[in-house]
């Protein structure tokens, strides 16, 4: 199986109860499916997988898999900030029907290299999926080097990284790991074409579980050596990526959900709904770049 293209982070709905909506989860995969992208991962950051048990991760995934079978490939968030959470993550989404792991590092502790290398190493450990290292400094506080991601490159299912430290040096650097088919995937939106211009395989995106249309436009473009089209839709994208600003993650991703038709929901608490002024503003970005 491959893991490239578009890859939406699906946003986990909640009712009016707190409870997870596995009917709207469905109708959202469904949206996705559609629009053509080339994966799904769950469970991460836009899916509010902090504010999760165990069992209601487990719960998405059953689900997921179900709604999708074997159309595209489901990746799944097992990071912690327990080495012993995250295997234990690993193992229940390995058992669970997941295609691929997506480990963010862990936060509120500051590692080490050595310590980190040991992390991932134990996860890549646990499991025989294919293992990606998800960075994301700006969130976590812990950025992984290219040093070291090269030397997790040795371990056999350690495949790829999604990398959304938004440094396009760093994803540069990545990209000359010599490991034959190393995965590098886009976590910024606004990179997802210069990451595929200098070698990338796609882009993990928030944003694109709301606008799928759009990002899977950069990537089709792209693969047809329509360069110029794929500048344009990039930067539409990056447009609806400035939206972001408006509210805390991932109150704007939820509400452009809404807006799209789909009632996900608020974010669990201490995360609040988008306010209805900025609301509107989200939705004429929305109405525009997909109507330009």
């Amino acid at each position: 199986m491959e893991f490239k293209g578009i890859i939406p982070a699906v946003p986990t709905p909640f009712g009016g109860d707190d409870r997870i909506d596995l009917g709207i989860l469905e109708d959202i995969l469904g949206f996705l499916l559609k629009a053509g992208v080339h994966g799904l991962f769950v469970s991460g950051n836009a899916g509010e997988f902090y504010a999760m048990t165990d069992g209601e991760k487990r719960e998405v995934l059953r689900a997921s898999r179900r709604k999708v079978g074997d159309a595209v490939p489901i990746f799944f968030g097992s990071g912690s900030a327990s080495t012993a959470e995250a295997c234990r993550l690993t193992r229940m989404a390995e058992s669970e029907g997941a295609d691929a792991i997506s480990a963010i590092t862990p936060y509120l502790v500051k590692p080490s290299e050595e310590e980190l290398y040991q992390y991932f190493k134990a996860i890549c450990a646990s499991t025989a999926l294919p293992v990606l290292v998800y960075n994301n400094p700006t969130v976590t506080g812990v950025a992984v080097s290219p040093h070291l991601m090269t030397r997790l490159a040795e371990i056999d299912n350690l495949v790829g990284v999604k990398d959304s430290s938004g440094d396009l040096a760093i994803t540069l650097e990545y990209l000359q790991i010599p490991k034959k088919d190393f995965i590098v995937l886009a976590g910024r939106d606004g990179l997802i074409l210069s990451t595929l211009v200098h070698g990338g395989s796609g882009a993990i995106s928030s944003v694109a579980s709301a606008c799928p249309e759009l990002a899977v436009s950069i990537y089709t473009a792209f693969a047809e050596g329509d360069l110029e089209r794929a500048k344009t839709q990039q930067m539409k994208f990056a447009r609806l990526r400035q939206m972001f600003s408006l509210g805390t993650f991932p109150s704007v991703v939820k509400a452009a959900l809404e807006i799209r038709g789909y009632p996900v929901g608020a974010p669990r608490a201490p995360v609040a709904p988008l306010a209805e002024a900025k609301r509107a503003l989200l939705a004429e970005c929305i109405r525009n770049v997909l109507d330009s």
